[in-house]
């Protein structure tokens, strides 16, 4: 097999040439709107942000509101930017690096660390509150993955069928 400009040619032993014009991968991807900012990744990008809220940690409802303002439905990625986030994506308490204990507790208002402290991971895991949302836990992105998994790429079969279609 060689390539000629803009041409890919085959030869067979028998003495058969097959001349294939065709375009480039990356524009076909882009044209079938695959590419990182077509419609399909679009499209998946919305149902995962409108389907991970069941296993974020939910008690008022500002991290996922959170993360449904700073993720731009154009790009391939979710987006969680609070002071909390990481935390509560981990999954494990936090102590102070130096005592090994945890935050002091200020009356009327609850526990807090002081400004500067370094914090590092304990290795105890965190106990969420599951009244408003069931399946809240750690590494939530890998919770929708192993029980939705299979959901989403129907989904976005369906997609897929639909827009063929049109």
């Amino acid at each position: 097999m060689s390539k000629g400009k803009g041409k890919v040619i085959l030869r067979d032993p028998r003495a058969t040439t097959v001349y294939l014009q065709m375009k480039r991968p990356k524009s076909i991807i882009k044209g079938l709107g695959l590419g990182v900012d077509g419609d399909v990744q679009r499209f998946h990008t919305e149902n995962v942000l409108k389907r991970i809220k069941r296993y974020m940690p939910f008690q008022s409802g500002y991290l996922y509101k959170l993360t449904e303002i700073q993720t731009d439905l154009n790009r391939p990625v979710i987006i969680t930017k609070a002071p909390q986030a990481e935390y509560l994506f981990v999954g494990e308490k936090l102590v102070n690096a130096k005592t090994g204990k945890g935050p002091g507790v200020i009356p009327g208002i609850g526990p807090r660390w002081r400004f500067g402290t370094v914090l590092k991971r304990s290795g105890t895991p965190l106990k969420y509150f599951k009244g408003k949302n069931p399946n809240a836990g750690k590494r939530w992105d890998q919770a929708l993955s192993a029980a939705e998994g299979k959901a989403m790429a129907a989904d976005i079969q369906r997609y897929l069928a639909r827009r063929k279609r049109k």
